[in-house]
């Protein structure tokens, strides 16, 4: 083991990862799986507005609703036209995205209208907590998240670092699996006090106990995390003079951190992502768009910078719940139910939009909002059985048929389910 000042220079990450862990962690600090496919989960907390995300901006429903804050298909406050559109329906990438628009252009990114929780709940915390669990309304409870649920079907000796959060804290979907790691800045993953505390450290957890296991293995990926970062900042720098264009604000942070650790090849194979800020019940028009525009550059800095790794990674993007089609009197949307999801990877079948456009008229609303007609967990089955090798769906999502939209190309062909049509399964790519 290696222990140097510059190694075990403590940081509150080290402290956070120490409770992150527990006993009975059972892993292996090799960097291999089964698979080199890199999956994240994106998490836009607070409910985003998939109707000024992806517009329908000629809908006359949609504008008569929204008479101050919709996007328009010419003029001011225009989005940007998506080419393919979804059953008859054009639809426009709000103004404030243009970098998600060349994305979708270039066939990187997909997306998925009217999607969510099918649920009745409009409360952001049990609808978080449902959609993390894998859960919809009239199911019973699940004490898992689904995240945790897919990577304990994978190999059981994972690499220590091979399931990270880029928050302070691991999300829902980890809840119950107590490898994940927490990992908010690689750059100050460390423990501070130098040379004499980590002497102190590592002699006080030289034992075998399920604790001083925890506090070695411990020390080891902070050990790991430093000379991998070392080996990558000694590294030649073949990016631009000026690199990938991140934003200093928090999810540029979270991305550019994400993007270290998949370049520093610690094993990593599943991450998670949030972006708070989208609960817009006022000013929708300049809030929304300062959060689209970051959430816009930053998936767009964040794909520059992994280049060389666009097709091990898929980036699956979701949120709670979308808002009411008509605005309130603040100029805001409330809480409603269908939203938008996106794909992003070297493997989607991109430029496209999916699902089945349920329409906005008071006859085809649900409670006054867009319905939910494709379940979240559709999405994430198809890029779990194409791209992650899972081998047990009905583990991950239990009351789930699954039933392929064609997203994503991968091989799926060890999913049995008689209830998947033929023509639904896309060939290996």
């Amino acid at each position: 083991m290696r222990l140097t000042r510059r190694n075990l220079l403590l940081g509150a990450s080290g402290g956070a990862f120490m409770a992150t862990v527990g006993p009975g962690l059972r892993v292996s600090m090799a960097a291999t799986s089964t698979s080199d496919e890199i999956l994240v989960v994106m998490f836009a907390r607070g409910g985003i507005d998939g109707l000024q995300l992806a517009a329908p901006a000629e809908d006359s429903f949609y504008q008569q609703a929204r008479p101050s804050i919709a996007v328009q298909s010419s003029g001011t406050n225009a989005g940007f036209a998506l080419a393919n559109g979804l059953d008859g329906v054009d639809f426009f990438m709000n103004p404030g995205a243009p970098e998600l628009n060349d994305l979708y252009t270039s066939g990187d990114l997909a997306l998925i209208h009217a999607a969510g929780v099918p649920t009745e709940n409009r409360s952001h915390f049990k609808t978080q907590d449902m959609m993390e669990r894998g859960m919809a309304d009239n199911e019973t409870n699940i004490l898992s998240g689904w995240l945790t649920r897919h990577v304990e079907t994978l190999t059981a000796d994972r690499p220590l670092l091979s399931t990270i959060s880029t928050a302070s804290n691991n999300p829902i979907s980890l809840l119950g699996y107590p490898q994940a790691v927490s990992i908010p800045d690689v750059q100050n993953f460390n423990v501070s006090g130098g040379d004499v505390n980590a002497a102190v450290i590592a002699g006080l957890n030289s034992g075998s106990s399920a604790y001083q296991q925890v506090a070695q293995q411990t020390i080891e990926a902070i050990n790991t995390v430093q000379i991998k970062l070392e080996e990558l900042n000694d590294g030649p720098d073949d990016e631009t003079e000026s690199g990938p264009a991140y934003t200093n604000g928090p999810l540029s942070g979270s991305l550019r951190n994400l993007a270290t650790l998949i370049k520093m090849d610690v094993g990593l194979d599943v991450a998670t992502v949030d972006q708070g800020g989208w609960d817009h019940h006022n000013n929708l028009i300049n809030e929304f768009g300062n959060n689209v525009s970051e959430l816009s550059q930053s998936l767009s800095a964040f794909w520059e910078d992994v280049s060389e790794y666009r097709d091990r990674i898929t980036l699956v993007f979701m949120t709670e719940f979308g808002r009411r089609l008509n605005e309130n009197a603040s100029a805001g949307t409330d809480h409603g139910s269908g939203s938008v999801m996106m794909v992003l990877s070297g493997n989607a079948n991109g430029g496209q939009m999916y699902g089945a456009w349920p329409g906005l008229s008071t006859t085809d609303l649900d409670n006054g909002d867009l319905a939910v007609t494709t379940d979240y967990r559709q999405v994430v089955s198809e890029i779990l059985a194409k791209r992650h090798n899972s081998p047990s769906l009905a583990t991950v999502f239990p009351t789930m048929t699954y039933n392929p939209l064609g997203i994503i190309n991968g091989d799926d062909s060890a999913i049995t389910n008689p209830a998947v049509a033929s023509n639904t399964t896309t060939s290996a790519s």
